[in-house]
């Protein structure tokens, strides 16, 4: 019996693409170009100002933006001139949001605990 044929479709997409996915996600996870993607968030930079931002030599701020070209997160408009494009806008807004559920989640999380302690604290010295 095919253990794919109990997945969704979904499922199925992401089995059928997890690599191609895998590979976008390890060119936007390394720090320096997921921080030119955040900068080229805000419009269209120079590489001479993403070279100041980054502090990056000249050989690789060129090759991050080679990656990021690759996976088509970052477009050259003109000589020297970058953009995010709109899937690199996604990836980068997807993450900012759910970076931003989870913490807030975990901040319930935390909060609860603490009252829940507080309140058994307070139980345990009024037991008396």
């Amino acid at each position: 019996m095919d253990k794919k044929s109990n997945l969704n479709p979904s499922q199925e997409f992401l089995l059928n693409s997890s690599d191609e996915i895998v590979s976008i996600l390890k060119t936007i996870a390394h720090p320096n170009r997921f921080k030119i993607l955040i900068l080229l968030l805000e419009g269209h930079l120079t590489f001479q100002t993403l070279l100041e931002e980054t502090d990056l030599k000249k050989s690789a701020l060129a090759n991050h933006l080679n990656d990021l070209k690759d996976k088509f997160l970052v477009e050259k408009v003109q000589h020297g001139t970058y953009i995010i494009t709109e899937d690199g806008k996604n990836y980068v807004k997807s993450i900012e949001t759910t970076y931003k559920e989870n913490m807030a989640m975990k901040r319930k999380v935390k909060e609860r605990k603490q009252r829940m302690e507080l309140a058994k604290s307070f139980l345990e010295r009024n037991k008396d």
